[in-house]
């Protein structure tokens, strides 16, 4: 009898995490510090977005600067990377005049003068979530989102711009899991 209370008591103390919602084996697996992987891209509403290689090719040089080898075929990677871009528009703003004269005042001091031509800019709000888990395997190892939302037709808000300034900012601290959505100005 008291062998049986042994295995029911190891049972009990066995399920209790499980029933009372602890996180399963794969979630509290810790974060790879590098091996192999291969970035799987798409949008969040599965649309063809234009700029998506240039997000592929910043996630790509940001895993690479965290000691990961990027392989193209996930048939050989220990890992996997799914990247999830979104882009939208969000309104408009009052850009800067391009051809605004500057004025010297003073020593060296530079002032533009507005032509009275102002511009009419789209902001852009630009998404990007990076999933890693382990080939075969649904279980999330690290996880993250970076958000900006910049002016279009500008240098700060060029695809390849946004790409690597959310990229960066996203894995800045890996392996730690960021407890939020990271912005960027």
């Amino acid at each position: 009898m008291a062998r049986r209370m042994g295995w029911v008591a190891g049972a009990a103390v066995a399920l209790v995490p499980l029933l009372c919602g602890a996180a399963s084996p794969a979630a509290t697996q810790a974060p790879p510090q590098g091996g192999t992987i291969t970035i799987e891209a798409h949008t969040a509403d599965g649309s063809v977005d234009p700029a998506m290689p240039a997000f592929v090719g910043a996630a790509t040089e940001a895993l690479t600067d965290r000691g990961f080898t990027i392989l193209d075929s996930a048939a050989h990677t220990a890992y996997v990377a799914e990247l999830i871009v979104s882009q939208a528009a969000v309104g408009t703003g009052m850009g800067r005049d391009p051809d605004a004269e500057k004025v010297s005042v003073g020593a060296g001091l530079m002032v533009p003068l507005s032509t009275g031509n102002s511009n009419v800019i789209t902001l852009r709000r630009s998404r990007l979530e990076l999933r890693i888990h382990k080939r075969g395997d649904t279980g999330v190892v690290w996880s993250g989102a970076a958000v900006t939302v910049r002016p279009t037709g500008s240098a700060k808000g060029s695809n390849a711009t946004v790409a690597a300034d959310l990229s960066a900012a996203l894995l800045r601290g890996y392996p730690a899991v960021p407890e939020d959505v990271v912005g960027v100005p």
